[in-house]
């Protein structure tokens, strides 16, 4: 016990040395070597601070490319190939890193199946520190799935040299002995879903070192966890900090707890599945939660949650609605917003009414899908065959038509559409009632399978094309009509997409800015009214993003194709060979060049705002345009959010 004695206390003969010991004091104090038992528990960081690791390395950098140094990569890395790599994730109730997950240098990270990370431990073959790279080879060789590691460090901020221990299964979960003395806080383990009471040894239970006297004649203990099982107010705590009071994505429902097995029943299957799969629905709905806790002498209790499920946004009178065709890559946040309805065009047809489309889905999957589950948009999956004439075939055919309608069906369930819309343009007028036929079966389908899910069609305005869409009779197979009040007339320096008729020229000098007779959205709304009852909530009118062309040739303003309103904003307003003009009776701005040989006519944000405000004072469905990709600046979209209130 490291005490000096006298010399003079000994005596000594030819084979002995002999002491005489004072008699002990039963009273004193004694070392005793003390064995702590998990009994399923776990031990935390403080306690394996203090025990011998399996391994200790030392990290030098963070996010070292070259492989010349043991480094860490956080888990936004994504390339790492040829490294051997470790990923750690973090347990906050033990402050230990689990490994979760190795890779023997075979593929880039960002290519790999993972589980959730925190961290990544990686080493090249060119490492210059051969523990490591030896080290991490091997417990990736040995694919141990109960690996540890503590830092002594932040592994986010650390400067200089990051300590790395390793922990195996036998050190985490295993006995810890020490040697104690004085009176001090016994360690603290940690149980999932349990309580933990103090160490017992058979008859007492401690929480601090009783100490023991000589007296007591012991040496060795033995000290065995005692676990309280959570009670059910524990239970309804964990659940209300794991369900959200609104939620928007899936969670995870546990299946047991303490000594409880659990069973999980939705009163909205639809929305949130009894194994916490959710499902955005149309509605805004109140979902029932009811857990079934079952003990292991049968006993069972019931406990009840309730969370709020936001539905889709809306669709009322004053629809914001869009068609996107190109750039899906470079929507906006505001797109999301201001819109209600997305049509994404095109998933093409063929004559047997096959569906395909593999960039579209790509795009829309990618960049459109995710968002919009967010925001609540309605996303609209619009068909129009290359060339247009295959329409003609499949509207022919009862049985292709099935079919057709079967394979819209089966795209809308396999990607997540929320409804389909047919780009017909335009049935001949012995085809008027093919149409019907057609949108009948197809409406028939696509409401059998969901009743929320849409059936729209893309027709002109005007009084030339209506007539052949059958529309006093295929009206009620459609739920909104995308009324394409654009690209309704190239040429003659006439409007393309006038609000209101206006027929004499708004530019006397060079005879452009006037209307078409038919060719605006009031004169078409009229149409729709008279000629076919088709209410205004139905109509949705269009707006263009962009604006035709047509060059003075010959003695006559001819077509010469479209220009995007980012070019025009671009290359034609600021221009000092251009003038920009508004005709405020007809709605529509202009461009026309100084000498008279180019007239643009097209939609600005002071257009969008009239045809907003008509749109709601007349009550009609609302307003989509032709597509988003012709607009970078925003500046058509915003006015759209402004004029519709959105």
């Amino acid at each position: 016990n490291d005490e000096t004695i006298e010399q003079e206390q000994y005596t000594f003969d030819d084979i002995t040395i002999n002491y005489t010991f004072a008699k002990p004091n039963p009273e004193e104090f004694v070392f005793v070597e003390v064995t702590f038992d998990l009994d399923g528990g776990v031990w935390t960081k403080n306690i394996l601070n203090d025990m011998t690791p399996d391994q200790s390395l030392v990290v030098t950098t963070k996010d070292d490319i070259g492989g010349k140094t043991f480094t860490i990569l956080d888990d936004k890395a994504t390339a790492y190939r040829y490294f051997y790599k470790i990923f750690l994730k973090l347990d906050e109730k033990t402050d230990l890193y689990q490994v979760v997950a190795v890779d023997n240098a075979r593929g880039h990270i960002i290519n790999l199946d993972l589980p959730e990370y925190n961290y990544v431990l990686a080493v090249h073959d060119d490492c210059n520190d051969k523990d490591a790279l030896n080290v991490i080879k091997n417990y990736i060789k040995s694919n141990d799935d109960n690996l540890y590691v503590l830092f002594d460090k932040d592994p986010y901020s650390f400067e200089n040299n990051l300590k790395v221990n390793f922990y195996k299964e036998d050190s985490v979960f295993g006995v810890y002995n020490i040697t104690l003395f004085d009176e001090v806080d016994l360690p603290i383990p940690y149980r999932h879903e349990f309580n933990f009471i103090g160490w017992s040894d058979g008859e007492n239970i401690y929480t601090t070192f009783p100490r023991y006297q000589l007296k007591d004649g012991i040496t060795k203990v033995t000290y065995k966890a005692v676990w309280e099982s959570f009670s059910l107010d524990d239970f309804k705590n964990l659940i209300n900090s794991i369900l959200p009071k609104e939620i928007e994505s899936d969670v995870e429902l546990p299946t047991s707890f303490s000594n409880y097995t659990i069973s999980w029943s939705s009163s909205h299957e639809d929305v949130v599945t009894n194994m916490g799969k959710f499902t955005k629905p149309y509605k805004d709905t109140k979902v029932t939660l009811i857990a079934t806790l079952k003990s292991k002498n049968g006993e069972e209790k019931q406990m009840s949650f309730e969370v709020f499920a936001k539905g889709y946004k809306e669709l009322k009178n004053g629809i914001a609605s869009s068609y996107i065709y190109r750039n899906y890559n470079l929507v906006t946040d505001e797109f999301f917003e201001t819109l209600d309805i997305i049509n994404c065009a095109f998933i093409t047809a063929d004559s047997a009414g096959r569906l395909s489309g593999s960039n579209f889905l790509s795009n829309v999957k990618n960049y459109i899908l995710p968002k919009a589950r967010e925001n609540g948009n309605w996303v609209i999956m619009s068909v129009a065959p290359n060339p247009d004439t295959k329409w003609s075939k499949i509207a022919a055919n009862p049985a292709t038509v099935e079919a057709f309608a079967n394979n819209i069906v089966k795209v809308i369930n396999e990607y997540g559409f929320d409804g389909v819309d047919i780009d017909w343009e335009t049935p001949t007028s012995s085809e008027a009632k093919l149409f019907t036929a057609l949108m009948k079966v197809v409406y028939q389908k696509v409401k059998a399978n969901n009743p929320n899910h849409l059936v729209t069609a893309a027709i002109a305005g005007g009084m030339w094309q209506p007539p052949r869409y059958d529309l006093i009779n295929s009206q009620k197979y459609i739920d909104y009509i995308n009324m394409m009040t654009y690209g309704m007339v190239s040429s003659n320096g006439q409007y393309q997409n006038a609000l209101y008729r206006s027929t004499s020229s708004h530019n006397t000098k060079f005879g452009v800015g006037k209307t078409l007779t038919s060719c605006s959205i009031h004169e078409s709304i009229e149409i729709y009214n008279n000629d076919f009852n088709i209410p205004n909530h139905k109509i949705i009118v269009g707006v263009a993003f962009y604006g035709l062309k047509q060059t003075y040739t010959n003695g006559a303003w001819k077509g010469a194709g479209s220009v995007f309103y980012t070019n025009i904003k671009k290359s034609y307003i600021n221009n000092s060979l251009y003038t920009e003009y508004y005709d405020e009776k007809a709605e529509v701005p202009y461009i026309l060049k100084n000498d008279g040989t180019e007239f643009i006519s097209y939609d600005n944000p002071r257009s969008v705002l009239a045809k907003c405000e008509y749109v709601l004072d007349n009550g009609l469905g609302g307003i989509m345009y032709w597509e988003n990709g012709c607009d970078s600046t925003g500046d058509l979209l915003a006015a759209m959010k402004l004029g519709l209130n959105k």
